[in-house]
């Protein structure tokens, strides 16, 4: 046995023992949930990555909830009443919201929890979807001070939010955006850096936190004083940060995981094939790109570089022989599954690919660039099997339309390294994929706003023609005019080619069947105080 199969064995050896201990000892249910990587950090307000935010589903309650099915349910707040206008919302907190500690959650919570959300400092990136909110703007570019936002808390039990202009999905925002959910006051202002550690942080979901072992587990709890914890079946969930999806489907048919974050792309045919009834695999809200550094060479200030190298890339190969998990071919960021909003893509996108080819070697070699003259270029992705075969395919592509002309690195590192790098723009040409927060095409155009900032606005794009059409649609009240806007700007952002678009997702992870309440919706998110586990599998 390898010293790797070794380690993995051990791992998996140690899990079981702990989930048969759990259950032994306590009596307890345990759900086993792969994760796909190290979070990098706890506070919700500091990361919006699918890693980090699956956990805090778990760990804390906003004032509104996405159930199983993506329907809005009341969360903190009981009830909600919205102005004639779309632009006053009054949410009313029900009496028995608890802090994990035994607080009562309060409307000053959540007015401190938004401005803190919005100020650019302490390492927070503030969301660019928050611009909605009055007066919201102006903080996040650190123009005004927080309590100019337009968040207030008329008494303890009431909490109002005006926004700049009537915001039709503003209640999908804040049930889905980790800028809206509400931190304790007093743990994070007294433990600062500490207070998302174990034993220290308080939270108001149906979970605390009970333990964090880097690169090993992350332990949650039932939160003994959640409002809601008649309903919660599951006593407490393991969340694994394992980045190898090989190791997860391992785990999986062990037994030691009842769900996998994915599988890998080179098994994802044979198990579609041989394990049906637990391969999920369904069309959900995400795009995969990799986005250029415009802010430095070579990129900075040649598109037709930008654009050689986006037409070399054979989306349709890459989802056919590489992917295979019926994805879609992007040629744009918004996915094809967003309602009311007509699709814009790359105008070669009805171009066979030898068109294309010829095109992009023109290009390539307008740009200066020649085997006399190659482009030296590196591609940094997180450590990830899936990740790792997809620049594989697409440096393959790149070799074969420009030959002698380009040398690709890849840079592989671990997740909080590619974070860090990615934050600084620390890189050439970056892997980078975006997870809708709710169904409309904002929360993919936001990322590219010239004020945005990475993970976000990974390539530092800047557009005033962009930035003014996005403006115009956030004030429109007409819906077809906005939706036509929204198409315009996206249309100049794909022509400036930022970004390579190389596919829409669709999930492939492994559920079990002993896992209840696991409904399909197009963000494929799954609170566990949703679920329950069945002692036998449904044959």
């Amino acid at each position: 046995m390898t010293e790797l199969k070794k380690k993995v064995s051990a791992v998996m050896v140690a899990a079981g023992l702990a989930l048969f201990a759990g259950t032994a000892a306590q009596a307890a249910t345990v759900l086993n949930r792969g994760n796909g990587g190290e979070p990098s950090t706890l506070d919700p307000h500091r990361t919006d990555g699918r890693i980090e935010s699956n956990i805090l589903r778990d760990l804390f309650e906003g004032l509104v909830v996405y159930g199983p099915d993506g329907r809005i349910l009341p969360g903190v707040a009981e009830s909600w009443q919205v102005s004639e206008d779309g632009k006053l919302y009054s949410f009313q907190l029900r009496a028995d919201a608890r802090w994990s500690n035994g607080d009562a959650v309060t409307a000053e919570d959540f007015v401190y929890s938004l401005r803190r959300a919005l100020t650019p400092k302490d390492g927070i990136q503030p969301s660019s979807n928050m611009r909605v909110i009055k007066g919201a703007a102006a903080v996040i570019d650190g123009a005004k001070p927080a309590d100019t936002l337009g968040v207030a808390a008329p008494n303890p039990r009431t909490v109002t939010i005006a926004l700049e202009a009537a915001t039709p999905y503003f209640l999908d925002l804040i049930a889905a955006d980790n800028s809206a959910l509400p931190v304790h006051r007093g743990t994070v202002e007294s433990q600062r850096e500490r207070w998302t550690d174990p034993g220290k942080m308080v939270s108001n979901g149906a979970y605390v936190l009970e333990e964090w072992r880097a690169r090993q587990q992350i332990g949650l709890g039932r939160n003994a004083n959640f409002h809601g914890r008649s309903g919660v079946s599951i006593d407490k969930v393991n969340f694994f940060p394992i980045d190898d999806s090989a190791e997860e489907v391992d785990r999986f048919k062990a037994g030691t995981l009842h769900l996998t974050y994915e599988v890998p792309q080179d098994r994802v045919k044979w198990i579609s094939l041989t394990e049906p009834k637990v391969f999920w695999n369904r069309p959900f809200l995400a795009t995969y790109y990799y986005a250029f550094n415009l802010t430095v060479e070579p990129f900075k200030s040649n598109r037709d570089l930008r654009r050689a190298l986006s037409l070399a890339v054979n989306r349709e190969n890459i989802v056919d022989k590489v992917t295979r998990a019926g994805e879609t071919p992007a040629y744009g960021l918004v996915p094809p599954i967003v309602p009311n909003y007509r699709r814009q893509t790359a105008d070669f996108i009805a171009e066979p690919m030898d068109n294309r080819l010829r095109e992009a070697r023109r290009l390539f070699s307008a740009a200066g660039f020649s085997p006399m003259q190659p482009l030296a270029v590196e591609i940094l992705y997180n450590q990830s099997e899936n990740n790792r075969v997809i620049a594989d395919a697409v440096i393959s592509m790149w070799q074969d339309a420009f030959g002698k002309g380009i040398q690709v690195k890849p840079v592989s590192v671990e997740r909080t390294d590619y974070l860090k790098r990615r934050a600084r723009r620390d890189f050439q040409i970056v892997r980078a994929a975006w997870i809708g927060d709710y169904a409309d095409p904002t929360v993919f155009l936001n990322l590219m706003l010239s004020t945005a900032l990475p993970p976000r606005n990974d390539p530092g794009y800047r557009s005033r023609k962009y930035d003014d059409l996005l403006a115009k649609a956030a004030a429109s009240e007409d819906a077809a005019q906005r939706s036509s806007l929204l198409g315009q700007a996206e249309k100049a952002m794909i022509d400036d080619d930022p970004v390579i678009p190389i596919y829409h997702f669709s999930t492939k992870s492994l559920v079990s069947q002993q896992i209840k309440g696991w409904v399909y919706n197009v963000r494929d998110v799954h609170p566990s105080r949703f679920l329950s586990i069945a002692e036998k599998a449904a044959s």
